[in-house]
């Protein structure tokens, strides 16, 4: 009967309601104040852990949960374990509150995690946390008291989310329910103490009229691209950090539900991720994700990714000998490739890819015929997208350059587009290379 009434006692206005009023809020600072002296146990700690995870789903024990009675459920759930006996501990306002801030509250980042507008949180250490908006990051008055009190929050987050972070495991990187995804990191893989990272879930799905509205491209480059994964052009996205990369490439796969010269049967896509991120509006998507506990890395999906009658391969970010495989697939006839990869320039993605691929060593599908990579991948790869961040935080298409060949250790790139001085440019008399030209006229497309 007890519980029962616990469950149901939003009806009237108590400690352990919903919507807490102006005197339980007082009331709760008094609690936590108190709180702080008092002397929990890591075992009881753990206890509790291991009892949320048990009662209460993931979505509501993450930081960035929606529910808007997070903390009531959570509290809830913690002073039905001290009323159940299992811990030796009275079910005092002091004690559950004492026990909710050390397993589910954020500290110095609870006011951070709460704002909307607040789309990435950086610890670089305990006294210099950061916040991005708008595609700029700006320093914050936030901070711990110390390395033990940051350290302790960072192992709180993860712990709540059923994850694992100690000495022995220093590294950790997954997705929150929401989407959200979490970076963290404390000795002896760090120097100064704990860090972490926190990127936020976009809920709205960008396309490439998105794109084009925030002045991110043109018009002819909006065009351009439409009629690019019409006609199937293999592509690389290429930028530094938080240039919008793999936002361009969720709406590149988004637009094959929209392009009316799509009439010949419906596009199979798989994509391939470490972590999972890209969800695009499209409905014939097959998502498949590593998993470094059953030994599941990206270049075992891609490996299989052919045996799945794939029309479209996609993988999340290229990095490693995984490229082996996408350039396989590129050239062995799938109707098109699509990846992302860290790089400054084309040229520098297409240099970096030849490096991945030479990663996959005795494994590779090419590793009897190294001095013909670049060869190999200038057939292969059809465009190479370059985005890149301006100081105001804005990302742009910075140049869209073809592929002609490969020759004397450099590849020969034609540009179809430029980022010159804040404007759009397409270079006087271009004309698409021969390779582009031929899928865009396969297509119907004409040139």
């Amino acid at each position: 009967m007890t519980q029962m009434a616990i469950s149901e006692g939003p009806k009237t206005q108590t400690p352990w309601g919903s919507g807490p009023d102006e005197l339980v809020t007082s009331l709760r600072a008094a609690w936590a104040s108190r709180a702080e002296k008092l002397q929990v146990s890591e075992e009881d700690l753990e206890a509790v852990r291991e009892y949320l995870l048990g009662t209460l789903p993931l979505e509501v024990l993450s930081p960035f949960s929606e529910d808007p009675r997070r903390g009531e459920k959570i509290r809830l759930s913690i002073r039905r374990l001290l009323l159940g006996g299992a811990l030796d501990l009275p079910p005092s306002p002091e004690v559950v509150e004492a026990l909710y801030q050390r397993v589910a509250g954020l500290g110095a980042l609870e006011h951070l995690v709460a704002d909307p507008t607040t789309t990435e949180i950086v610890m670089e250490r305990y006294d210099n946390i950061l916040v991005e908006r708008d595609g700029v990051l700006y320093a914050t008055g936030a901070r711990f008291a110390d390395e033990k009190e940051a350290l302790d929050i960072t192992q709180r987050l993860v712990l709540l989310m059923g994850r694992r972070i100690n000495r022995a495991r220093p590294l950790v990187s997954f997705n929150l329910p929401d989407g959200s995804r979490l970076s963290a990191a404390i000795p002896p893989a760090t120097v100064t103490g704990a860090t972490l990272c926190i990127r936020r879930f976009r809920a709205r799905r960008f396309t490439l009229n998105d794109w084009l509205e925030l002045g991110s491209m043109s018009p002819e480059i909006a065009h351009y691209v439409d009629r690019a994964v019409a006609a199937g052009l293999n592509m690389l996205i290429c930028g530094t950090v938080s240039t919008g990369k793999t936002t361009l490439l969720e709406a590149l796969i988004s637009q094959l539900a929209h392009h009316p010269c799509l009439d010949r049967g419906v596009k199979a896509v798989l994509t391939l991720e470490d972590t999972h991120e890209l969800r695009p509006t499209y409905s014939h998507v097959r998502q498949f994700v590593t998993s470094p506990e059953a030994g599941i890395t990206l270049r075992t999906l891609a490996v299989n990714a052919l045996r799945m009658r794939p029309d479209v391969i996609v993988i999340g970010e290229t990095r490693g000998a995984e490229a082996a495989d996408m350039l396989y697939a590129m050239s062995a006839g799938i109707s098109m490739g699509l990846t992302t990869i860290h790089a400054g320039s084309a040229q520098g993605a297409l240099e970096r890819m030849m490096m991945y691929v030479q990663m996959a060593g005795a494994e590779s599908p090419f590793h009897e015929v190294p001095h013909l990579l670049g060869s190999i991948i200038a057939a292969s790869v059809d465009a190479v997208l370059h985005l890149v961040r301006l100081p105001d935080g804005s990302r742009k298409v910075a140049s869209i350059e073809e592929v002609e060949g490969y020759s004397e250790g450099r590849f020969t790139l034609r540009a179809a587009f430029r980022l010159d001085g804040g404007e759009f440019v397409s270079p006087e008399g271009y004309r698409p290379v021969e390779r582009v030209a031929v899928k865009l006229a396969q297509a119907g497309l004409g040139q």
